[in-house]
């Protein structure tokens, strides 16, 4: 039994290094043009003035645009308890240059572009006439918590579905703590002034969902009380027996446990 076990936990081991091997091997796999050039979710907001501007929805994506400035190159990846460092996987690439042209991510790869991915990150490289435009790009993220690693240093926003805030505590959070929020529309923006490092969190909720926890507030104290009053009951009736039976009760015991 013993050795079954061994054997099985080699083997285990054993396609888990191969993997590891396999994809350094093949540079972590390709980003298809047919990624690149998909449609987004919706239009991009290359009006933007921030230096990266995410866009969040109720279908579990995001948009963002990040300005390019005189960048060479962005660093893009995910943080895993685990895995270590993972690339970031994204589609429908574009990019705008200063003068207004947006182009797809295979004509951006046809211009001298680069977008790779390794085992460890998936790069976005600019070619020497990209500088000072704006690049953009969707994945998959939830409002009701999304976090990102700030790929470039500057200023962020981040706008919240319809109907969504994070105004109220425990159910809402965001980090860095030194952000403002702004209505547009009947949408609410979360502006960071200037973010260096580290991540932004944003934990939101839809405003109908506060009518829910205050059910099950409700729902929790109603049980918390019935239950108090239960077991006071069922000690008054055990405290009852006993006197019945004339056995000694300890009224300051009894009354401490009550």
């Amino acid at each position: 039994m013993n050795r079954r076990f061994a054997l099985a936990v080699a083997t285990v081991a054993l396609l888990a290094v191969s993997a590891g091997c396999l994809g350094y091997a093949t540079g972590g796999g390709e980003v298809t043009n047919e990624t690149l050039d998909a449609e987004p979710p919706h239009a991009y907001d290359f009006d933007t003035n921030r230096d990266a501007a995410f866009n969040l929805t109720t279908d579990a994506t995001y948009t963002v645009v990040y300005a390019v400035g005189d960048g060479e190159e962005i660093r893009l990846y995910r943080q895993t308890p685990y895995a270590g460092d993972q690339p970031l996987e994204f589609e429908a690439f574009r990019y705008q240059y200063p003068d207004g042209e947006v182009i797809t991510g295979s004509e951006f790869r046809e211009r001298g572009g680069e977008i790779e991915r390794t085992t460890d990150e998936t790069w976005i490289r600019f070619a020497d006439d990209m500088s000072g435009g704006k690049a953009a790009f969707s994945g998959a993220g939830s409002p009701r918590r999304f976090s990102m690693r700030a790929y470039v240093d500057g200023s962020y926003a981040v706008t919240l579905p319809p109907d969504f805030s994070t105004e109220v505590p425990i159910v809402g959070h965001v980090s860095p703590r030194d952000h403002t929020v702004e209505t547009v529309g009947d949408r609410d923006r979360i502006v960071w002034d200037e973010v260096t490092g580290g991540s932004i969190v944003v934990q939101s909720y839809r405003e109908g969902d506060l009518v829910v926890f205050g059910v099950i507030l409700v729902i929790a104290a109603v049980a918390a009380v019935a239950g108090t009053l239960y077991f006071r009951r069922q000690l008054e009736a055990l405290r009852e027996r006993r006197r019945d039976l004339g056995l000694g009760v300890n009224e300051d015991d009894d009354d401490g446990l009550l």
